[in-house]
């Protein structure tokens, strides 16, 4: 009978807990958390397919290359004009969208610059502590930079003459870096200082290969930018991808077999002529003695030698009151390729 009452008790509580008041306050309850759940949720963005993320499967050697040896020609340019310990270092290059570089190149003086007959345009980006420092370091300083203002303010007329001769050097070292992969002719087009102005792609999601290069002068760091567009290269990948290995082998080759050509032809040696032979018995040899004479007939012709090899032929005789031999034959076809055109000097 307890178990009974207990029961209905139970059954009382639960219904009084189920009222209509309580119920709407549960159904309040479970929207909340719902739309809390929501709230916390990441914003959905939209992904264009029409437009090339940054993800390019292919690793762009023969770009790296080229980044490589303007990093090398492009110092020894920086110490030519600054007469100052200067250091390039090269970074990997960074596959990213025109808005991330629009961001990280936010206070760089931006240059537009064309590489004829690719299309389209990229930039040769300087942040502003390589021009403040180059400025200082020409105007006799030692390229101190913390009291300047970096930001905040355009470029002076003679900060911009002296980017422009550093801009005119790199142009120069670039266009010469690419040589061997495929001919190019870099063209200066305009400054800017905000990327926005530039327009180098359609979008600015559209992938641009950013090649980044940390610039050492004294004990001072700064840094510079090449931002290309990926459809810019895009036409030539194949070539950057597989760099023509072959041809420049064939050039190092020429250049160091005419460098040898040049030394073997500054070396000194010995030209013997060999007047005559004498055929005789060794019981002979042992017989002579002093004032004996030997007969020989005059040759019509004498072989030359350089270290016991033959090189040459020609005619005995006398000119202005000097013995002479006048040249008739080469006889090393060695010496014949080296030193062609060499005896009418």
């Amino acid at each position: 009978m307890f178990d009974k009452l207990q029961s209905t008790s139970d059954k009382s509580e639960s219904l009084a807990k189920h009222s209509p008041n309580n119920v709407a306050s549960i159904e309040k309850n479970i929207v909340q958390n719902y739309q809390s759940q929501q709230s916390k949720r990441t914003e959905v963005k939209p992904y264009d397919i029409s437009v090339k993320h940054s993800f390019i499967p292919e690793r762009l050697t023969a770009l790296e290359i080229i980044n490589e040896r303007f990093a090398r020609q492009f110092r020894i340019g920086l110490f030519n004009l600054l007469r100052r310990n200067t250091d390039v270092i090269t970074s990997p290059i960074e596959p990213k969208t025109f808005k991330e570089f629009s961001h990280i190149s936010a206070t760089y003086h931006l240059n537009l610059v064309h590489l004829n007959p690719l299309r389209g345009s990229c930039l040769f980006s300087f942040s502003p502590e390589l021009v403040f420092i180059v400025v200082d370091t020409l105007f006799g300083g030692d390229g101190h930079t913390s009291n300047m203002e970096k930001e905040g303010r355009e470029f002076t007329h003679t900060e911009q003459e002296i980017i422009r001769r550093v801009l005119d050097l790199a142009l120069t070292t670039y266009q010469n870096s690419w040589i061997d992969v495929y001919s190019i002719e870099t063209e200066y087009i305009r400054s800017e200082v905000e990327s926005k102005f530039t327009n180098i792609t359609s979008s600015p999601d559209d992938v641009v290969l950013t090649s980044t290069f940390l610039i050492e002068i004294g004990s001072f760091k700064a840094t510079f930018c090449i931002c290309i567009p990926y459809t810019m290269v895009e036409p030539i990948k194949e070539l950057l991808i597989k760099p023509p290995i072959e041809s420049q082998t064939h050039q190092d080759d020429n250049v160091w077999m005419s460098s040898l050509t040049s030394g073997i032809k500054q070396s000194t040696v010995e030209l013997v002529a060999n007047f005559t032979n004498i055929q005789t018995t060794v019981a002979k040899l042992l017989a002579l003695k002093v004032n004996d004479i030997l007969d020989i007939e005059k040759p019509t012709s004498l072989d030359a030698t350089i270290g016991g090899v033959p090189v040459l032929k020609g005619q005995y005789g006398s000119v202005n009151k000097q013995y002479a031999i006048q040249v008739e034959q080469i006889s090393n076809p060695v010496l014949e390729q080296l030193n062609e055109g060499v005896f009418n000097e």
